[in-house]
């Protein structure tokens, strides 16, 4: 192999072993919200929820290792994407009796490489339980 054919594959394989690493946080918000709630419940402060999930995309459309968590989310939430989403659930569910999340922290990092991107998203909050018949 010449010179010249030995620096395009390194090159190459550089390139595609290479990526780039994200993070990101948010600050603390209240989903659901709670004005928008037109009902005279309240809810009980059940504790501390974490949820995390991972997954990643290839060729930016196809998912692959993303857990599937679906249902209603309440609030006014912007589309969602399927990681966050599952790491929402996931901290709901982490805590038994739990109906919703308030004032959730986001931490997503994200790696980034030339064909695939691979997302971890961990969410913290309190977990509430709605009381629907109290007046």
């Amino acid at each position: 192999m010449s010179k010249w054919s030995i620096a395009v594959v390194l090159t190459v394989s550089v390139l595609l072993l290479t990526g780039c690493t994200s993070m990101t946080r948010t600050s603390p918000t209240v989903f659901p919200a709670l004005q928008s709630l037109k009902t005279t419940a309240t809810y009980d402060v059940l504790g501390d929820a974490v949820g995390t999930s991972t997954g990643g995309v290839v060729l930016g459309f196809i998912p692959v290792g993303c857990e599937e968590k679906e249902g209603a989310l309440a609030g006014t939430f912007p589309i969602m994407n399927p990681v966050k989403k599952a790491a929402l659930y996931n901290a709901i569910e982490s805590v038994e009796g739990a109906d919703a999340l308030i004032y959730p922290r986001w931490h997503v990092k994200t790696k980034n490489y030339l064909v695939y991107m691979e997302q971890t998203a961990t969410v913290k909050g309190k977990a509430i339980r709605l009381n629907p018949s109290v007046k």
